[in-house]
């Protein structure tokens, strides 16, 4: 049976954005293996929406709505079930960042990857990963993070705040039959994190390959609050370590 690839976007004001990294989808996936994109557009102000609907006409694009922006964790979530849904136990799960800074050419290699592991993380920190015009701030914390994930949890991972990752289908429907709604329960960036950390604690081997993150790339303000997202990633971090004494999930 064919394989296919479900990417979900989660989207908050990108229409400077969108269309152009649903273009480059489209070229670098179109021949390769069949796609859809479910686009999550979480309360936009601008015309995320309106762009995504006339997208929806030429390429494989599915909208789903919240009506109120609900944070990342929320759109994530959306796409996540939505995906569960629809796909297949050997297809594949795929979630970018909507603002054009992950190159769609890196999924052709997580899919490779991905038919060995259940999880491919698309790393700025292994040998080969790159990342440029990423403001000092964001660098920092990244790094600060993925210290102290280490350090506490030794996930098998060096880039555990990355956005860009494959899963395996099963991985994802069995994390939602598991969790249902709190597959996600995190609403800011650091929802990265708790799926992964799930999926890990969930039996889930995890690999990783290289990227370029470009945000000179990007269209648009950051949507990152640094002093709320440190708040939620202490959070978070002090939840994990509840938890990791813990038997595995399911």
């Amino acid at each position: 049976m064919l394989m296919s690839c479900f990417i979900i976007l989660p989207c908050f004001n990108e229409e400077k954005n969108i269309e152009p990294l649903v273009h480059s989808i489209d070229a670098v996936l179109r021949h390769q293996i069949p796609y859809k994109i479910i686009a999550v557009n979480d309360g936009s102000h601008d015309r995320t929406n309106e762009v995504l609907k006339d997208l929806s006409a030429d390429y494989p694009v599915k909208v789903l709505e919240h009506r109120t922006n609900m944070g990342l964790g929320a759109a994530l979530r959306t796409g996540l079930l939505a995906a569960a849904e629809e796909a297949l136990d050997d297809d594949f799960v795929v979630i970018m960042d909507s603002d054009n800074t992950h190159d769609p050419k890196h999924v052709l290699e997580m899919l490779v990857v991905a038919r060995k592991a259940d999880v491919v993380v698309g790393s700025r920190y292994v040998k080969g990963g790159v990342q440029l015009n990423v403001p000092l701030h964001r660098v920092i914390l990244s790094k600060m993070v993925n210290l102290f994930v280490g350090k506490l949890f030794r996930l098998p991972v060096k880039d555990a705040t990355s956005g860009f990752r494959c899963f395996r289908a099963d991985l994802i429907k069995r994390l939602c039959d598991t969790f249902r709604s709190r597959i996600i329960e995190s609403n800011g960036f650091e929802a990265s994190l708790e799926l992964l950390f799930k999926a890990v604690r969930s039996g889930g081997f995890v690999d990783e390959v290289p990227i370029l993150l470009d945000y000179g790339r990007k269209g648009g303000d950051s949507k990152m609050h640094l002093f709320s997202t440190i708040v939620n990633y202490v959070v978070l971090l002090y939840k994990f370590k509840r938890l990791n004494n813990l038997k595995r999930f399911g």
